[in-house]
């Protein structure tokens, strides 16, 4: 049996496996090994992410698409997207209350 496909999300920081590069052409093993890029997206219905790698000294910007989630390893979680804190105002009772635009962002 395959062992399950890992879920890295949006953002988050990858590499190859080493035992990915190990498989790899000498001069492709020298574009990949050590750099560190980040999941874009993933491919229409798939859960095969694209990840781009920024130009790193001579080795140029590299994107891939669909590549297979085993192949890569987590370096650094997405970063969490900062949602501001709902502000609770005060009725006329002074009862602590959500307005119906405050309950809606904070329930989406």
């Amino acid at each position: 049996m395959f062992p399950e496909t890992p879920h890295l999300p949006v953002n988050a920081k990858v590499r190859f496996t080493k035992e990915r590069l190990s498989v790899l052409t000498a001069p492709d093993r020298r574009q990949l090994e050590g750099r560190v890029g980040v999941v874009q997206s993933y491919w229409q219905e798939t859960k095969k992410p694209t990840v781009y790698w920024p130009q790193d000294g001579n080795r140029v910007e590299l994107r891939l698409m669909r590549v297979d989630p085993r192949h890569l390893e987590l370096v650094e979680e997405a970063p969490a997207a900062a949602q501001p804190e709902p502000q609770i105002s005060d009725d006329t009772d002074g009862n602590k209350r959500l307005s119906q635009s405050e309950l809606d962002d904070l329930f989406g």
